[in-house]
């Protein structure tokens, strides 16, 4: 395929990939491997889904242990990739730095008590379908790798369960695998972006 011929969330993959670090384990074929899986590769949704949690800056809101890290990511338009999705919003959950999930029930945050419910939350997208949100690094349990839960939903859009893995290797999930960077306070996971599918 010739550069006229790319589209332009195609060759601006491959300018990233080419920009950035070896030993962060990005390449160009990594960027034409997460080009090709739009609209992004749907998951299990997993254990413990908690429906209507709060609308959160920081997962962690009971000081679970962990390393503290940053989240931050985008949500665009599967059919239009350079398109932002303004106001998705974004359900995470995942486990503290112990390899624990809080609570360790399914159910409806009416279900319990505030305190209860923690290291999952809800984000709202931004304009430029831009998140960012505090947590801590989620810790592997057998025979899982580190890994974040997301439910998202848009106006508009078909919603995606999906999960992002974290400092593994990229397997047959390239497109939602990276790797958390510790060379800044806090660490930042810069996580792959989701392309979700208009009605």
């Amino acid at each position: 395929m010739t550069d006229q011929n790319q589209t332009p969330a195609r060759r601006r993959f491959l300018q990233f990939a080419a920009m950035v670090p070896a030993s962060l384990g990005f390449s160009a074929t990594w960027a034409e491997a997460q080009q090709s899986m739009i609209p992004t590769a749907t998951d299990m949704e997993g254990p413990f889904y908690i429906s209507n949690t709060p609308v959160v800056r920081n997962l962690n809101r009971f000081g679970k242990p962990g390393e503290v890290m940053r989240i931050a990511g985008r949500v665009m338009n599967a059919t239009a990739p350079d398109s932002p999705v303004a106001g998705a919003r974004l359900e995470l959950w995942q486990t503290d730095g112990r390899g624990r999930y809080h609570p360790q029930e399914n159910g409806d945050y009416s279900d319990f008590r505030d305190d209860q419910i923690d290291m999952r939350g809800t984000v709202i997208a931004d304009d430029q379908g831009r998140f960012d949100v505090l947590s801590v690094f989620p810790t592997e349990y057998w025979p899982r790798p580190p890994h974040i839960h997301y439910w998202i939903r848009a106006e508009g859009f078909r919603p995606l369960i999906t999960q992002h893995y974290l400092d593994t290797g990229p397997g047959n999930r390239p497109h939602r695998t990276a790797r958390v960077l510790r060379d800044q306070s806090p660490a930042l996971y810069p996580a792959p972006t989701f392309y979700i599918e208009p009605l």
